[in-house]
């Protein structure tokens, strides 16, 4: 080990004396090219054969790579060129460089080159650089660049002679070793065949055969040549899927401690995971790993965004933030089409940015929308980093294209000149003319400051990056090595960008860091691949030595730590590739630290997670089944289906044997179940006859006729069947000793789901609330609700009397009885979809809406999942809600409520629902033009042009419609903890991992027995449009009672919790042995869990 702080001090003076005595106001400050020496820029000039229309990569643009090529220690730069020669410059300290392009023998004329990797492939200790090539043309003539460093600042072209001239129209090229053997190997990313059904839907061609077909490269070495020699080994190896390449990157993705490797993809393709078998194999489990993904791929990034010790993942698309270009930009996305390419193998793609949160248990939630990155327009490269040095990871994306080309205007003409000109080449001309006229997507490049970990702010003008530009690949390095980060960037037909990072201009410094060079071993000389840990306090930060980031660039291998007010580091423990491992204890900071593979000795304890509270175990054998239904057919704008609710799940001892059974909802066209337990405490499974004609709902398991025996009531819900059909009938079944006999109700055809039970008249008889969950086909009417009283097990619909505000309550998920007031009268809770949570007090003979006097009024919201619970141990009923949560497209972010107006604008008998949400100082509808002329055709003769729909208010619209119209609002879109104060109730939110999916069903349990309820929480939803997506960030979230009214969130790993799927259940089931716990998931199996400690007490009072 050795650590070097005097050059830093020295280059800091350097640095100062050369700046303006004025302070810089922003954190970078652009640079000149007249000052820096850095004049390179990325010229595309575009004739009659070299345009968009012959080459849809024309705009891409060009990479860069930092390398330290004469090994002064200061970080040099190389441009890559596509119509014009890449660049290399030499870094001559304070920010200056100089071109030694011509004098280093680097030429890339009349080669189109993409990404640039900067990798000592001799392992000789100099850098060189290896150049991806594509372009127009003959595919054989573009072979890739190999440029060997000579030690001298010169080079010499040598790619055939190492094996790596290919010729598959690369983008970029990663150096990493995939076998473990000690050498590093590559992997070629591809992009070409663009031209070939790149967006049609169809097979994915995975058995290796397709020209865009990445490759990889074994580094076999040479003893007569004296240097490496790659061989092509990507069929044997498993790189055998398709894919339109733009970025690539190193990870672990299962945290085994072999490479694996992340492609995003471009156009249809889908981006790929392929994770190492250990054995130079590799298999591709990206569906596995990642519910969704974006759908056109840029550059990708992987790091660390919240200093849990597990590196994320993020990928780019081109979803604009600005409100106009994002619905010009909006097409047509078919239900039916998404749903062909479903079964392709495309998995779940949506346009936007997505933030793939690694959870450490070797699942990701995608989290983009709530991290606020989701828009950030025609994105190319991502870098997470810490450019402030507080310790979390800010992120820099750029972006732009060279012709707007996805405006629906465009698309449409050129689609109608397509079908209307008779040659191609007239075709052609008529679209080329059009072009010309098109201007260039423009804007700032993104600059996000990592808040906490969880959350990003937008600080493009406080960093200084308000200047547009046309920007693609990207880099980041101490250039000036003052102990901050500078940024560089590349220009389609501008100068390159360089930015001076300002944070330690004086030398005061502001914030600490610490930068770590790794020396590896002899066939790995800079530790490529290693991991290093930082731990100061009880903070650990993570950073990886895989320099390919961003897009078709190579960032400095110099690893950046920023550490706010850490003055010292405890400890630094370097994982190498190998296993081995070196630690480093009280480290100065500030300064550079090399730490060598020589030394590694570390032999560290096992410190391996043990979960807490729950094992998961194969306890039952029930998988559900439900039934595929086109909600969007008849009402295409909704946001999700209502056909997809199940399984409920109901626990009681049904067969009177002192066993715990338990009831499974069943979908139409499939029975309901019931799960008998058995004296072995196994599970016998019997199904329900004649209920598979019905969409279950809740059930509650109870003594209807006070026989003694526990009776069973089912709702009947969904959405599969007209409004006011007969299968809509909820069903009450008495337990008798020939089985469950059905018993007559009140007629009530209404589309249910929520059942409470409860003795709400204090007669003896358990009496029942029945929440209307939707009108199929007429959402969002308002459904009706019931209260029926139990007469002796004779049900009577009593609502108009004790409470005639339930025939319009609103859209009922979920329902809780409990005497929140202690007056000795049950009430009763509601929650539901455009509602407040509602109280309803009982008065005695009737119930009173108390949500306004308590207030609860402006908590209207998407609630799905209540509970109720002294969860303070104050001697009151608090309750906790089950929302949407922010994790989605329909936050605005504004503190704006959600709108829906709606009423039947055509007179076709179905209600049209307009979806409205707060952008740019007015109300916008959500959905794209396509969407809303396919539900409301009439207003096709008001938007014959995109561009004038994109600028349409929801007002303006409904002006258009001449309809009396309804709306509803959702103010609040988190889950939330309800506390009853002595003046009413308090809403706070629940912590930010609830809020990252739906929240569909709460258990409450004293899961570390301290006499505080905790929280199980399962969710999710994958009903929801193609547009915004499926909710799939939830793994089921373990929340511990911190006994002052807050909750603090517990790891799957600790908790032992862990449930993928679209879950809509959780209860607790009673065995003599130990306490499980099921989980009901639609579409799949149950769930099974089993307590660890059998002393946990359910203090659900629902």
């Amino acid at each position: 080990m050795k650590i070097n702080n005097l050059f830093v001090l020295v280059f800091a003076l350097v640095v100062s004396s050369c700046a303006d005595n004025k302070k810089s106001e922003t954190l970078f400050e652009r640079l000149s090219a007249s000052y820096t020496g850095i004049d390179f820029e990325n010229t595309i000039t575009t004739n009659d054969s070299i345009n968009i229309l012959n080459y849809e990569y024309l705009y891409n643009g060009g990479g860069v790579g930092v390398g330290d090529f004469n090994k002064d220690n200061l970080p040099d730069v190389f441009f890559s060129g596509n119509l014009t020669s890449g660049k290399l410059y030499l870094n001559k300290g304070a920010l200056k460089f100089e071109d030694i392009t011509s004098a280093s023998g680097i030429n890339t004329s009349g080669k189109w080159t993409t990404g640039v990797s900067v990798i000592d492939v001799n392992q000789d200790g100099y850098d060189d650089v290896y150049l991806s090539v594509g372009g127009m043309g003959n595919k054989s003539e573009f072979p890739n660049l190999l440029y060997i460093n000579n030690g001298d600042l010169t080079f010499t072209e040598a790619a055939a002679e190492y094996g790596l001239a290919d010729q598959g129209e690369s983008i970029q090229a990663v150096f990493f070793d995939y076998d473990l053997d000690g050498d590093l190997d590559m992997y070629l990313l591809t992009g070409g065949g663009f031209e070939n059904s790149a967006i049609s839907v169809r097979a994915m061609q995975t058995n290796g055969t397709a020209r865009n077909t990445d490759r990889l490269y074994r580094n076999d070495y040479n003893e007569k040549l004296g240097h490496p020699v790659f061989t092509n080994v990507s069929a044997e190896a498993g790189i055998t899927f398709e894919g339109f390449g733009l970025g690539v990157s190193v990870l672990d993705a299962n945290n085994d401690n072999w490479p694996d490797l992340y492609i995003s993809n471009d156009y249809l393709s889908r981006d790929l995971l392929y994770v190492n078998q250990q054995n130079g194999t590799f298999n591709e489990e990206g569906l596995t790993y990642f519910g969704h993904m974006s759908h056109f791929s840029m550059g990708n990034d992987v790091a660390d965004i919240d200093n849990d010790g597990f590196t994320d993942v993020i990928t780019v698309d081109m979803l604009p933030e600005d409100l106009k270009r994002r619905k010009l930009m909006s097409g047509a996305n078919s239900y039916d089409i998404f749903q062909i390419a479903l079964r392709y193998g495309y998995g779940h793609q949506y346009m936007r940015n997505m933030l793939q949160h690694n959870n450490g248990d070797g699942t990701y939630s995608e989290i983009g929308q709530f991290a606020g990155i989701d828009k950030t327009d025609w994105s190319w490269a991502p870098l997470l980093a810490d450019f402030d040095n507080d310790g979390f990871n800010d992120l820099y994306i750029t972006n732009g294209f060279g012709k707007d080309i996805t405006d629906m205007d465009f698309v449409k003409f050129r689609e109608s000149k397509s079908s209307s000109f008779g040659s191609g080449g007239e075709l052609q001309k008529a679209v080329k003319d059009c072009l010309t006229t098109r201007p260039a997507i423009k804007v700032a490049n993104y600059a996000f400051k990592n808040v906490d970990g969880q959350s990003f702010t937008k600080n493009i003008e406080a960093w200084g990056f308000e200047e547009a530009s046309i920007s693609s690949g990207a880099v980041y390095a101490d250039f000036d090595n003052d102990g901050d980060l500078d940024l560089m960037a590349s220009n389609i037909n501008a100068p390159a960008f360089v930015y001076k990072n300002t944070l330690n201009d004086s030398l005061g410094l502001q914030t600490n860091y610490l930068k770590v060079d790794l020396q590896g071993s002899k066939n790995n000389l800079k530790g490529i691949g290693a991991t290093v840990r930082v731990y100061s306090g009880s903070t650990e930060r993570i950073r990886v030595n895989n320099p390919v980031r961003g897009f078709q660039s190579t960032v400095s291998t110099t690893l950046h730590f920023g550490l706010k007010d850490h003055r010292t580091i405890d400890s630094l423990i370097v994982q190498w590739p190998d296993g081995k491992k070196s630690i480093e204890r009280n480290i100065k900071v500030n300064g550079l630290l090399t730490v060598s593979y020589d030394e590694a000795n570390y032999i560290p304890q096992d410190t391996t997670d043990q979960a807490s509270f729950l094992t998961r175990v194969e306890a039952i054998d029930y998988e559900h089944k439900d039934r595929f239904n086109n909600d969007y057919a008849t009402q295409p704008l909704l946001m999700h289906k209502y056909s997809e609710q199940g399984p409920s799940l109901a626990v009681g001892d049904l067969n009177g044997d002192g066993l715990e059974d338990v009831f499974i909802g069943g979908s139409y066209g499939e029975n309901s179940t019931i799960l008998y337990q058995q004296k072995d405490y196994t599970f016998k499974k019997q199904e329900l006859p004649e209920t598979e004609l019905f969409e279950d709902g809740e059930a509650v398991i109870f003594d209807a006729n006070n026989d003694g025996k526990l009776d069973l009531y089912v709702t009947s819900g969904g959405s599969e069947r007209y409004a006011g059909h007969k299968a809509y009938q909820d069903r009450l079944y008495f337990n008798t000793a020939s089985g469950f006999v059905a018993q007559p109700l009140p007629e009530m055809l209404t589309s249910t789901y929520a059942v409470a039970a409860a003795d709400f008249d204090n007669d003896g008889f358990v009496d029942l609330f029945v929440g209307g969950r939707v009108v199929p086909g007429k959402f969002p009417t308002t459904p009706e609700s019931y209260i029926l009283k139990n007469k002796g097990g004779n049900f009577v619909d009593v609502t108009a009397e004790v409470c005639p505000l339930l025939q319009n309550a609103g859209m009922v998920t979920d329902a809780a009885f409990s005497d929140y007031n202690k007056d000795g009268n049950i009430d009763l809770i509601l929650a539901g979809e455009f509602m407040p949570i509602t109280v309803l007090e009982n008065t005695g003979n009737t119930f009173e809406n108390k949500t306004e006097a308590l207030g609860l009024s402006k908590t209207t919201g998407l609630w799905n999942s209540i509970a109720a619970a002294d969860f303070d141990n104050d001697g009151d009923i608090d309750f906790v809600a089950g929302n949407i949560g922010l994790n989605t497209m329909l936050n605005s972010g504004q503190n704006k409520a959600l709108k829906v107006d709606y009423a039947d604008f055509d007179n076709n008998g179905y209600v049209d629902p307009i979806f409205s949400k707060y952008e740019e100082g007015a109300y916008f509808p959500i959905a794209t033009l396509d969407q809303l002329t396919q539900q409301l055709p009439q207003l096709k003769k008001n938007f014959l042009y995109y561009h004038k729909f994109a600028q349409a208010t929801t007002s303006e619209l409904l002006q258009l419609l001449k309809t009396p119209f309804k709306t509803l609002e959702a103010k609040e879109l988190r889950s939330i903890f309800i506390e009853q104060k002595d003046t009413g109730f308090e809403v706070l939110p629940l912590p930010n991992a609830v809020q990252l999916a739906p929240v569909n069903s709460i258990l409450v349990e004293d899961l570390n027995q301290d006499g505080f309820p905790d929280l199980l929480l399962v969710g999710n939803d994958y009903s929801a449009e193609v547009n915004g997506g499926r909710y799939d960030a939830s793994f089921g979230t373990t929340l511990i009672n911190t006994k002052d009214g807050n909750f603090t969130e517990v790891s799957r790993k600790k908790s032992g919790f862990t449930v993928a799927g679209d879950s809509k259940s959780i209860v607790k089931v009673s065995t003599k042995d130990s306490n499980l716990i099921l989980v009901g998931r639609n579409g799949e199996t149950l769930t099974t869990f089993k307590f660890k400690n059998t002393n946990t007490h359910n203090l659900n009072t629902k």
